[in-house]
């Protein structure tokens, strides 16, 4: 508390090159990214670090293979390049992984498709990560048994990266490096709303939520890092743009461990979709779904569960079907997607 009190100290009448609002991944990185390179940053959040959208991802960082499905190499690439620095920048935090993906009977792609798929994948990637494998049935009833590939064609395995801790760590450790190079850093500051001052700098009211303490924070620029409540801040400043916000729902449910192995279990859910069963310590972490939700913030539904519980049990050989007493947590974030003034298509 001490830190976080000297802070708020040299918040009230500070000035900054840059006050960012928002303390999840995308603020994180920026305070990090700008204040090692001498830019004197101020950062704040209305809550806890990484306490909505940035603590309730999959724990994967992955280079974006479901849009080869949809043609957008180029945006492949970007994630592949993006995923491959992440493994090479922070080797102690994110890590190759092996996807292990059974093919059901009568799937809609041919196995050897898929095959040539994850190949496409594995070089536009720069053969960085390990070589793809193509499945026999066998080889997944010797090597996954929990895995019921009864009558399917086999499958393949590809890699992709994931979080050796979580997701919330991996945004600490970049407040963490932003506060070594002289970042500014509060939680539970909430911002009341900016304008312009005489003199071009950006005054921002802001509250302490915990003594209810009002500050002004004067900065150059604002980075607006709000993820799912970006339109909120806006519509607080007074500020329009030609782009909005909807939201995506992602559930996913935590239970005991299902397999040893250290793999992602992958399959193609009812709906088509890519559904994981991902190794988290001592437990599995299984989903995820997507629904369009309008109010935030998003809860787990009595269908999110079902969903997910059907999904899994048709594709799991268990003594006993998973229910909802097996489930220890659940996590429950939204993907805030960008809509353009004029078009429908939602971009991540």
């Amino acid at each position: 508390m001490q830190l976080r009190d000297n802070n708020l100290v040299q918040l009230d009448g500070g000035l900054f090159d840059v006050l960012i609002v928002g303390g999840g991944i995308n603020g994180a990185v920026s305070a990090a990214s700008l204040s090692a390179q001498g830019a004197r940053v101020a950062l704040i959040d209305q809550g806890d670090f990484a306490g909505f959208t940035s603590q309730e991802s999959s724990n994967l960082a992955w280079g974006g293979i479901k849009y080869l499905q949809s043609g957008e190499l180029g945006l492949v690439r970007k994630l592949c390049v993006s995923r491959n620095r992440l493994i090479a920048t922070y080797p102690s935090s994110i890590r190759e992984i092996r996807f292990f993906t059974a093919i059901e009977p009568g799937f809609k792609v041919p196995r050897l498709l898929l095959y040539l798929g994850v190949w496409l994948y594995w070089a536009i990637g720069n053969f960085f990560t390990r070589i793809p494998h193509l499945l026999s049935p066998r080889d997944i009833e010797r090597q996954e048994p929990v895995v019921n590939s009864r009558g399917g064609p086999g499958g393949i395995e590809y890699s992709d990266a994931y979080m050796v801790d979580n997701d919330a760590r991996f945004v600490f450790s970049f407040i963490r490096t932003a506060l070594d190079h002289g970042a500014i850093i509060a939680n539970y500051v909430q911002s009341l709303g900016s304008s312009r001052g005489e003199d071009g700098m950006w005054l921002t009211r802001a509250r302490d939520v915990i003594s209810g303490h009002e500050l002004t924070i004067r900065s150059r620029l604002i980075v607006n890092a709000c993820g799912p409540h970006v339109e909120t801040l806006n519509q607080i400043n007074g500020v329009t743009t030609q782009h909005r916000h909807v939201f995506s729902k992602g559930v996913h449910l935590i239970v005991d461990r299902i397999t040893e192995s250290p793999r992602v279990l992958t399959f193609f859910a009812d709906d088509g979709r890519l559904f994981f069963v991902i190794p988290l310590g001592p437990k599995s972490c299984i989903g995820t779904t997507d629904t369009r939700v309008t109010e935030l913030p998003a809860r787990v539904t009595p269908e999110d569960r079902r969903f997910i519980l059907d999904n899994i049990n048709k594709r799991l050989n268990l003594n006993n079907p998973l229910t909802e007493a097996d489930i220890i947590a659940e996590r429950c974030g939204v993907r805030p997607l960008v809509v353009d003034a004029d078009k429908k298509t939602a971009h991540t």
